[in-house]
């Protein structure tokens, strides 16, 4: 895993500045996901679930970005940041429609858990099965933006690429889920002004967004070893 650490970090160091520059539009995810984190007026429900909806497609123009990026930057022919944002918005449907899937089984968990029904028996089982999914379609973005499959491909390939890669995938999202446990309890305590409050919690979307990208570059390389790897294997 060291290699895999150090190329992460070498790449973001050199592009620091070029990642700042990146995730300027999406500073937007921080006052969306601000807003519907607040409390739901029953009345006026469907405020927050349009931000909703606009910070999942938001996120997944991001992420499309940042797979251009380390795939240009792998290849030592960075696009610029307006050319790499432009496409992002061509991917971002099909992007955030293979999110969904690989993440289907964890969203019903969740309506499961927090809505009275008489499938709340089921969860735990589906928890593990969703988190099992979620973790074998990690390499999925890959190959639908850099190889052209549709989302179902790209979720298959990603399923025999992450043989005997998982461990190394839950060690790359451990330590962001702790950074970013991290920067949420430091930047999430309210104070009497809300205009400091709301400062405070995009200085915590910004440092969440580059480690995002951090994180993507370490699963960026571990996908193209393996690439690298079943080549190999099919000219044997």
């Amino acid at each position: 895993m060291n290699d895999i650490f150090s190329y992460a970090w070498k790449v973001f160091s050199h592009n620091f500045r070029y990642l700042t520059h990146l995730i300027v539009p999406f500073l937007l995810l921080g006052f969306l996901s601000y807003f519907t984190s607040q409390p739901v007026d029953e009345n006026n429900i469907r405020v927050p679930l349009i931000g909703l909806v606009l910070y999942l497609l938001g996120f997944s123009m991001y992420m499309g970005a940042l797979i251009f990026f380390v795939s240009q930057e792998y290849q030592k022919k960075l696009d610029p940041v307006t050319t790499n944002l432009f496409n992002s918005m061509v991917y971002a449907p099909l992007l955030m429609l293979t999110l969904l899937i690989t993440n289907l089984p964890l969203i019903i968990v969740v309506i499961l858990i927090t809505t009275p029904n008489a499938y709340q028996f089921i969860a735990l089982p589906l928890l593990l099965f969703g988190i099992y999914v979620s973790l074998k379609a990690t390499f999925a973005p890959f190959h639908l933006m850099l190889e052209g499959c549709n989302p179902v491909v790209a979720i298959k390939k990603s399923f025999r690429h992450t043989d005997g890669r998982v461990g190394k995938i839950i060690i790359i999202l451990l330590a962001f889920y702790l950074f970013t446990a991290l920067v949420d309890g430091l930047t999430h305590f309210k104070t009497p002004f809300e205009v400091f409050n709301s400062i405070l919690f995009l200085v915590g979307v910004a440092l969440t967004l580059l480690m995002v990208a951090l994180q993507q570059i370490a699963v960026f390389k571990l996908y193209v070893n393996s690439c690298v790897e079943m080549n190999k294997e099919q000219k044997s």
